[in-house]
């Protein structure tokens, strides 16, 4: 037990020594060039905002349950967009998801750090899922470390492990939870199969659903793989165990996965117009055929970029006829094919937009096939493997020749076929002379993966980092994220904040501005932008535009304008002569108060608190009270403790009716997704824990 322990920790040891050199050299341009890793918008504005915001409510939270004693956990917050649900509009970014937890611990000054260890930090356990499902089915230890480089620098992981981090989590969870599916076959003990997918459900609802889909695939044919026929018929009792795994995974993540699936089905995002069509363009095919070994990206997520050596032993992959050759050789083909037609990129996403995002899965099924034929390469002698470097030659050459023709093909795919031309001319030595070519693989691919980062990343390659903010650039921004807008006034106002570097900057420093960038958001609203005819879409908010109407409408109290820059200003807005940063502060004269009636008589003595806000009123006649918050049924109210309807109003906002006279006004919100949601994963974990101790006392036994 002793050595077999030091085995493993030396292999992790040495697996962690070369994760951490291939990987500074693949992502080298970002540090040669004093880059940042927010190579989009969407991490400046969206992921770096959202890992601020989340270590802050992380810290509020554990704080008030240390110094009070009391878990109150904020569940809607008057400063995300116009007013949100946390949890539905944070999930898909960070809330469930383990690695984002870290950001508790990281001061927003410091968030960008973190952003960064996190890529790689996902990069590296990706690593450790693949080493744990090549040691779960016996796969040659070489081999799996050859194959796990080629899964963790893969074109899906480039392509995305910058762009938007947590996009390559599932790459993690695949692994671990295809193990699940394979020990309910191997001893009909759907616990660990449980415990994954609670792990893929809370970490992210978006991809578990593409996650759900992949393994049920592989579930099919894994069993008529693995089971004799006249086991076909009992089918069904595996069927139930994985079904009673899923559910009892689901079920312990209830408390992330019931609110955010209403979320999820009732945000505006569905309505984006992009048309599904029966085949992609041409050009899409070619780069798809071309791009195996090159980091080119062909549409709507879809990429390759694997390491050169991966087309031989691919090749090597299809001679072979075993019975696992011939289920890796399924799998390949049924992702090729949901590659070929956009209607799948449709399912996957939703019955959305076409999008094949879940392409990690091909990528894992390319890796699992080069582990299982590197044995054969290596064993393999000249007259055996001749023809596959013929065949690797010949595709050269092809490329070659295209590249003389066409510019676009020249410049993305002629240098990395080059690195095949080399790498296949070493092979053809190596194989010819009978030397060794076992070690040789493992170099190839290093030096294969390491090209495909530089290439993709470089200037003078794909030049995917030129849009990434240099260090000093982004400075500007985290000052924005970082400093807090000190406005002495106590009403309830919005600030317009169009302005603003990032339209998530009034959510992380807590003021209620007009602009927003989520993919999860309230679907009235989107109804509401195209009826006043705004900018915003289903995932933002631009700012008012200038509209006097609507600074009215949404309380806009104040207005930041850059300094060097001549805005038209709203006629009732005047110069305050105080400044935020390099903005200077201007204010509405004409303001209209929270909570205002037809009558222009308004709420008094607003005080917002967790989850809710209270005031009073003192009106000449009944009337309805107009909220400038997004309506959602979470919200209930009471009128000097009575029950009162809040209703929707203007298409996306609420109205209360409220009767003349002194009053006092309370309303709060509780998402009964989320509070049923903390029972039943409550309820869920105790089951999994006494099952988990009934099948402990029956090994026991058994022994």
């Amino acid at each position: 037990m002793k050595s077999l322990r030091s085995k493993n920790l030396s292999f992790l040891a040495f697996y962690t020594v070369i994760f951490a050199a291939v990987s500074l050299a693949c992502f080298s341009f970002y540090f040669i060039l004093g880059k940042t890793f927010f190579t989009t918008g969407d991490g400046r504005s969206q992921h770096i905002a959202a890992l601020i915001y989340y270590g802050k409510y992380l810290r509020s939270i554990f704080y008030t349950l240390f110094t009070q004693g009391k878990l109150a956990i904020p569940q809607w917050d008057f400063n995300l967009g116009f007013g949100a649900d946390i949890i539905q509009t944070l999930h898909y970014y960070v809330i469930g998801d383990p690695f984002s937890f870290l950001s508790v611990f990281f001061s927003p000054e410091k968030t960008p750090f973190l952003y960064t260890i996190n890529i790689f930090l996902r990069l590296y356990c990706i690593g450790l899922a693949f080493f744990a499902y090549c040691k779960y089915h016996n796969f040659d230890r070489y081999s799996s470390f050859c194959g796990a480089f080629v899964y963790i620098f893969c074109g899906f992981s480039f392509y995305c492990a910058v762009r938007h981090p947590y996009f390559v989590n599932p790459m993690i969870w695949l692994p671990l939870l295809l193990i699940g599916i394979d020990k309910i076959f191997d001893n009909k003990n759907f616990l660990p199969f449980a415990f994954f997918v609670f792990i893929a459900c809370a970490s992210n609802f978006y991809f578990f659903y593409m996650l759900s889909i992949i393994v049920f695939i592989y579930a099919i044919v894994r069993f008529f793989f693995k089971f004799p026929k006249q086991e076909y018929k009992g089918i069904w009792k595996y069927i139930l165990l994985a079904l009673a795994g899923y559910f009892l995974g689901i079920c312990m993540a209830a408390v992330i996965f019931f609110p955010n699936v209403l979320g999820f089905l009732s945000c505006g995002r569905s309505e984006e117009d992009n048309p599904l069509t029966l085949i992609y363009r041409t050009n899409y095919y070619i780069k798809m055929i071309l791009g195996f070994i090159a980091p080119s990206t062909f549409g709507s997520y879809s990429t390759f970029g694997y390491a050169a050596p991966a087309l031989p032993l691919i090749i090597i992959l299809f001679t072979m006829k075993d019975k696992i050759a011939k289920q890796i050789k399924i799998f390949l083909s049924i992702g090729i094919i949901f590659f070929l037609f956009p209607v799948f990129g449709c399912i996957f996403n939703g019955f959305s937009y076409v999008s094949n995002r879940w392409g990690f899965a091909f990528s894992f099924v390319i890796a699992i096939g080069i582990v299982y034929s590197i044995p054969i390469a290596t064993n393999s002698n000249f007259k055996e493997i001749k023809t596959v470097i013929v065949v690797c030659f010949s595709v050269c050459l092809f490329v070659f020749a295209l590249s003389l023709a066409n510019k676009d093909i020249r410049e993305q795919f002629l240098l990395p076929y080059i690195i095949l031309f080399i790498c296949t001319v070493l092979l053809f030595v190596l194989y010819y002379f009978k030397q060794s070519t076992k070690i040789f693989y493992l170099i190839l691919i290093l030096f294969s993966v390491i090209f495909q980062g530089n290439f993709r990343y470089a200037p003078k390659g794909l030049n995917y980092l030129h849009n990434s903010p240099s260090q000093k650039d982004f400075s500007s921004l985290l000052q924005e994220y970082t400093t807090p807008l000190l406005i002495d006034d106590n009403d309830f106002y919005r600030i317009e904040t169009s302005d603003l570097q990032s339209p998530n900057v009034p959510a992380v420093i807590g003021i209620k501005g007009t602009t927003y960038y989520w993919s999860i958001n309230n679907g009235l609203l989107y109804d509401f932008y195209k009826e006043k005819k705004l900018t915003g879409n289903a995932l933002s908010s631009h700012g008012l535009e200038l509209h006097s109407e609507l600074f009215q409408f949404f309380n806009v109290k104040y207005y930041l304008v850059p300094e060097n820059k001549k805005n038209k200003i709203p006629q009732f807005f005047k110069d305050t002569g105080k400044k935020h940063l390099e903005y200077k502060i201007y204010k509405n004269t004409e303001f209209l108060p929270f909570g205002s009636t037809k009558n222009g008589e308004h709420i008094e003595n607003v005080k917002l608190g967790c989850n809710s806000f209270v005031a009073d009123s003192n009106f000449s006649n009944n009337s309805d009270i107009f909220f400038s918050i997004p309506y959602s049924k979470f919200w209930k109210a009471n009128i000097d403790g009575k029950k009162t309807e809040i209703k929707l109003a203007k298409t996306a906002f609420m109205e209360l009716p409220a009767p003349k006279g002194n009053h006092h006004i309370e309303l709060s919100y509780t998402n009964t997704y989320f509070t049923s949601g903390i029972i039943v994963t409550v309820i869920a974990f105790f089951v999994f824990l006494i099952l988990n101790v009934k099948n402990k006392k029956k090994r026991v036994t058994k022994s």
